[in-house]
């Protein structure tokens, strides 16, 4: 999946998910991308850095002292010695 910029013909900007570019490309020339804002059906790419989702994981949550171990419960460093 991609996620493009996009801008209607009355200069509203939103963000969509594609398949690929490829997909962007039929959706745009067959006008089956509407603005969520108006409507209009004549959208082009704006300017941007795609993001792509790879399916990587998100990285595990961290406590305080920045150890995941941590991040369920009491973090060990703060514990009394």
């Amino acid at each position: 999946m991609i996620v493009f910029d996009l801008r209607c013909g009355q200069g509203h900007a939103f963000e969509e998910w594609f398949a690929s570019r490829a997909d962007y490309d039929a959706k745009a020339a067959a006008a089956a991308i509407a603005c969520p804002t108006c409507g209009d059906v004549h959208v082009t790419r704006a300017l941007s850095a795609p993001r792509i989702n790879s399916g990587a994981t998100a990285p595990a949550p961290v406590g305080p002292c920045g150890l995941p171990a941590c991040a369920g419960g009491a973090c060990q460093a703060a514990l009394p010695q």
